[in-house]
């Protein structure tokens, strides 16, 4: 079993996919992804982060496409999230949207979100089954 943090802003994330109507089903799907990290650690089709200039993040900086059946929209054309496996043991959750967010579609803008929400310790909750994703 892996702990899965969250960074506060990820809750921004998913306000402004609402806002934007951007993958309405977002929000409902997220307690199943944060289980899919919370059992296994990493997700379906998961990839690494490059250009990552901190190298206590290298290599461990991973992003991966999510299906959203509900909206007909798989994980090509789908939302992203980028997370960080510190250990075997702990995941944090560091941004969830995707290329219509035009700060994932820019990698230098993409590298430069995940090295500011990096840090911050106290910028993290931790996943548990009542946390509401669609609140605004």
């Amino acid at each position: 079993m892996t702990n899965v943090l969250l960074h506060l802003d990820v809750f921004d994330d998913l306000k402004l996919c609402r806002k934007k109507g951007w993958y309405k089903s977002l929000g409902q799907e997220m307690p199943r992804i944060c289980r899919l990290l919370n059992q296994d650690g990493r997700l379906p089709g998961e990839r690494s982060v490059h250009y990552i200039k901190l190298v206590d993040m290298q290599g461990k900086i991973f992003h991966a496409g999510i299906n959203l059946p509900n909206e007909n929209v798989g994980k090509q054309k789908g939302p992203r999230i980028i997370y960080f496996r510190e250990t075997l043991f702990l995941c944090k959750v560091l941004y969830i949207g995707g290329h219509k967010d035009k700060r994932y579609d820019d990698s230098y803008k993409q590298v430069e979100l995940i090295e500011n929400r990096f840090g911050g310790g106290d910028r993290y909750v931790p996943f548990t089954e009542d946390l509401d994703f669609e609140k605004d």
